[in-house]
């Protein structure tokens, strides 16, 4: 077990340290790299919302402390995610774990392209709808839950999509994503026995690889070229989870 252990530190550590470099959470990727390496596709949505938590919580105490909080901007993001994050997580539960990970699959190569080929329009304006706040955290809170992603990825190009500024965004996203987090990891563990020990395991590997990835910032490596790594290392995930 103490092999099993290592190699998921190992690979929560790497993918944190990558994603943290181009600014994204790592989940998207992690739940099915967990699930490839061996680990049960329920444990591995599991650790994958547990390191959302963790990870997204100190950011949005750093952000609160320099008084970025715009509860009319958060608020409809958030109550709209965690209502829908605990619907998603109840309905993933009641579905067959291949279906489940077809759905994963695809969102992956949306993911992926977006992340390769999207570009945010150049009129980004200050100015937010409810009804669009509340649709985008509904979808991001909906795939949180029922695939144990952080519903960032979700969210962030649906709002890109409207004109929202990139930073108020990010900073926006960084308040959601722990609640989302929390609730459907809540949801999941009402019913799946927890492994602790490897919570702790993928905690501390997603703090250090954000640790890493956080210094690497300052050698001024491409954000476009590690997104095209990303990019790559989703599609080849997706092919794997739809295909192999």
């Amino acid at each position: 077990m103490i092999v099993e252990y290592a190699l998921y530190f190992i690979v929560t550590t790497l993918l944190s340290t990558i994603f943290a470099i181009a600014g994204l959470g790592s989940a998207v990727a992690l739940v099915p790299s967990l699930n490839i390496v061996g680990l049960s596709f329920d444990l591995a949505r599991v650790s994958g919302l547990f390191v959302n938590s963790i990870t997204t919580i100190t950011t949005s105490i750093l952000n609160l402390k320099k008084q970025l909080f715009d509860i009319k901007f958060v608020a409809p993001l958030v109550l709209s995610s965690v209502i829908f994050a605990y619907i998603g997580a109840k309905i993933s539960l009641m579905i067959d774990v291949e279906i489940v990970k077809t759905v994963f699959g695809t969102t992956l190569l949306i993911i992926a392209s977006m992340i390769l080929f999207f570009k945010a329009p150049k009129n980004q304006s200050g100015e937010h709808s409810k009804a669009i706040l509340v649709f985008a955290g509904s979808i991001g809170g909906f795939f949180s839950g029922f695939l144990g992603i952080g519903g960032g990825s979700i969210i962030s190009p649906i709002l890109l999509l409207f004109g929202y500024d990139i930073k108020k965004i990010a900073i926006g996203i960084s308040f959601v994503i722990p609640f989302s987090s929390i609730v459907a990891f809540g949801s999941y563990a009402s019913v799946i026995e927890l492994d602790y020990i490897l919570l702790a395991i993928v905690g501390v590997g997603a703090y250090i690889g954000g640790m890493i990835g956080n210094y690497l910032l300052h050698f001024k490596i491409s954000s476009k070229t590690i997104k095209k790594i990303l990019a790559i290392a989703l599609y080849i995930i997706a092919v794997k989870m739809l295909f192999l």
